[in-house]
């Protein structure tokens, strides 16, 4: 075989002779996007790790102008409240933009800064590109341009379906994770409302729910090496104070870097 030779695979397409190539690439893989997200809350649904979906509201594909590089999933949040992601594939780069609602993201986080800002940042720790609020809702904007979401990769899709299979994957889990990871933010909060949040260097094993009167309610990796876990007590055991529980999971897990979230720090009793 020539060594100049590449192997290539022709791209998919329904398109009519004739039609407009990259809007033919466009309009395949949105619609391959389309599955890769319905099957993340279906047969992509794991029921553990970081990974797992549990209550996050799933994202529904609608119509957009696809032919021209755009593709919108939408989701119905709690009290009648809806969430956006939107994907703009378009000369020179890639934007994907988060639209939530203003009325989630007010308070602080569980890690001591703004809810806003920590959902920003959620993705990957880097705040993201563009953050403004757009009437009711709060816009988080990032812009892609290295590979496979430049304009060179985006020319090579209409001819390679190798490279398109690529750029489905990694738009897919970019699209995935940064809703899924502002989503799991916001909904620390709202669980710290409701139970004890504990930080750990890593996640904690079910020995802790075994040895202490306490019920896990949530688990989230804000970052890498920091997890938040939600926990409450078992009320037939008895309520424990913050600084006895704190005192106890350490004595437990001295290589977890456990420490309880509290409004006033624990004073050593004399």
């Amino acid at each position: 075989m020539d060594e100049d030779v590449q192997l290539t695979r022709p791209v998919p397409s329904t398109a009519l002779p004739g039609a407009n190539p990259m809007a033919s690439m466009l309009q395949s893989l949105f619609a391959d996007l389309d599955k890769r997200i319905e099957e993340r809350w279906t047969a992509g649904n794991l029921s553990h790790g970081f990974w797992r979906t549990g209550a996050i509201p799933a994202l529904t594909p609608v119509d957009t102008l696809r032919e021209y590089g755009f593709w919108q999933g939408k989701a119905v949040l709690e009290k009648g409240l809806s969430g956006q992601v939107s994907v703009a594939l378009v000369g020179g780069h890639t934007r994907i933009g988060m639209f939530l609602p203003n009325r989630l993201l007010e308070g602080m986080s569980t890690w001591g800064e703004s809810l806003a800002d920590a959902v920003a940042k959620a993705h990957d720790g880097q705040p993201a590109s563009i953050m403004r609020r757009v009437g009711g809702d709060t816009l988080f904007d990032r812009i892609f341009t290295e590979a496979p979401f430049s304009a060179e990769w985006l020319l090579r899709c209409t001819e390679d379906g190798n490279a398109r299979d690529i750029l489905v994957n990694h738009l897919a889990w970019r699209v995935i994770d940064l809703w899924e990871s502002a989503l799991r933010t916001v909904m620390s909060q709202q669980s710290h409302d409701l139970g004890i949040v504990l930080h750990s260097a890593m996640p904690l094993p079910p020995i802790v729910t075994e040895s202490l009167p306490i019920t896990l309610q949530d688990v989230y990796e804000v970052l890498p090496g920091h997890w938040v876990t939600i926990v409450t007590q078992t009320a037939s055991a008895g309520e424990i104070g913050l600084c006895e529980l704190e005192t106890q999971l350490q004595t437990l897990l001295p290589d977890h870097g456990v420490t309880v979230q509290k409004d006033a720090e624990c004073l050593p009793q004399e």
